[in-house]
């Protein structure tokens, strides 16, 4: 009779690390990816607008989330730039006419330059920040033959 003998190695905690440790990298990928996007479809004339969007990703009780927002301050007027710029109705000026079109580098999305540059990126980029979160997720599971 044949002797049969298995070794089980519990890597439960080595995936769950690996995985936490993914999902807050590609958390972190889309932040940078939604930054870039609004700064590409953001109206440009002096570069305050631009420059003044930010992104800052967390993870507190377990929810992981970015935060994508904007604080300019019209120079010459010293009136909330970014509720003008966001919600207003304006023409672009040539400058902002020749951005061309934003476009998501893990998203797969594309947004016009102009009104609501902050807003609906995420309902365009769903499920593309979907897929690339699978990946990721999917890499881990098959490192640890999940």
């Amino acid at each position: 009779m044949a002797k049969i003998i298995v070794h089980v190695t519990d890597n439960s905690e080595a995936y769950m690390r690996a995985l936490l440790t993914e999902v807050s990298n590609a958390i972190d990928d889309m932040g940078n990816d939604l930054q870039a996007v609004a700064r590409q479809a953001a109206p440009e004339k002096t570069g305050n607008l631009v420059k003044n969007i930010t992104v800052k990703s967390s993870a507190s009780s377990g929810a992981y989330q970015v935060d994508l927002e904007s604080t300019a301050v019209d120079p010459d007027t010293g009136n909330d730039y970014v509720d003008r710029m966001h919600n207003g109705s304006y023409r672009l000026g040539p400058k902002s006419r020749s951005k061309g079109i934003a476009s998501s580098r893990i998203g797969n999305f594309r947004k016009k330059v102009g009104p609501n540059y902050l807003q609906g990126s995420g309902e365009l980029a769903k499920a593309g920040y979907q897929s690339y979160m699978e990946k990721r997720i999917n890499a881990v599971n098959m490192k640890y033959g999940q």
